[in-house]
């Protein structure tokens, strides 16, 4: 009798077991479909995330980036090559301009030196501006040079004082008779939109529009700028007297194209890596839990 009450005391105790190990792994079952419900309603938000339009323009970024730096190489490139090829042409001996000079010769020698001879044509002399030099307002003077033959070129003499504007106050910046010059061939600048337009009538030039200019003192569209003389202190004491200050015998062409390109490769990089961030497919709970596990017993 006490054998039979001991054998069921037992077997009751066998049977609560088997009842919480039963609930115990139905708890852990029904957590780990609560997992797995959970783990695909985040990968579901996840790749609603990745395939919006919003996360495809936003693709686009360090895409664009990367191919305004590629392209910045290529105007860096085209800028050495420039720079290259103006230097040579800049310390070249100077030669003489011919009579006539066609457009693709000045686009080709563009910065050359050259000397012509001829005399200023003063009483068509045009004041562009106003320009300033070192935080000074003042024109710049250009004056057509009449040639042997009779042609015309039109000649960017250089900046003066905004006080000098008038000739009667600047004598020596108006010789009479025949005079060489060393200058640069210079091809047109281009009109500036900012600036209004000019009105040859009323001797207002805002812009060195050497078309219209060309065609108001009937001389070929040929510009030269003067080269002002090597010493410094000459060119001060000319420019205080009114001689016009004319451009510097070594011209500097501004080059930022290597800044551009480091820019633009720099934010392609930086977009890029924020952009696989917020993209990224997060990590599952399942995996989170393995993670933890391992870590866990790392530190055990």
């Amino acid at each position: 009798m006490l054998r039979r009450s001991v054998f069921g005391t037992l077997n009751a105790g066998r049977f609560l077991s088997n009842i919480k190990a039963a609930g115990l792994l139905g708890q852990r079952r029904t957590y780990a479909h609560k997992l797995e419900a959970d783990e695909s309603v985040s990968e579901s938000e996840w790749k609603g995330q990745l395939y919006s339009w919003k996360s495809i323009c936003l693709c686009t970024i360090p895409l664009i980036a990367f191919g305004l730096g590629t392209w910045q190489v290529q105007r860096l490139k085209w800028k050495l090559a420039l720079l290259d090829d103006v230097n040579d042409r800049m310390h070249r001996r100077p030669v003489a301009l011919p009579l006539r000079v066609t457009a693709e010769e000045i686009n080709r020698n563009e910065y050359r030196r050259v000397i012509v001879y001829g005399v200023f044509d003063h009483e068509n002399e045009m004041l562009v501006g106003p320009r300033s030099y070192e935080s000074e307002p003042g024109f710049v003077v250009v004056t057509p040079l009449v040639r042997e033959d009779g042609s015309r070129v039109l000649v960017n003499r250089g900046w003066i004082k905004r006080e000098l504007q008038d000739p009667k106050l600047r004598p020596e910046s108006q010789p009479a008779g025949p005079v060489t010059v060393v200058a640069f061939v210079r091809c047109s600048p281009g009109k500036n939109s900012f600036m209004p337009n000019s009105d040859p009538e009323n001797r207002l030039w805002f812009n060195l529009d050497l078309e219209l200019m060309a065609k108001h003192t009937g001389s070929q569209e040929v510009l030269l700028e003067v080269i002002q003389p090597e010493s410094p202190a000459a060119a001060i004491l000319d420019a205080r007297i009114g001689v016009p200050l004319g451009a510097p015998s070594l011209v500097d062409i501004r080059n930022n194209h290597l800044q551009y390109t480091l820019t633009w490769y720099a934010m392609s990089a930086i977009t890029g890596t924020m952009l696989y961030i917020s993209l990224r497919k997060p990590r599952s709970a399942i995996a989170q839990i393995k993670r933890l596990r391992s870590r866990a017993g790392r530190d055990l």
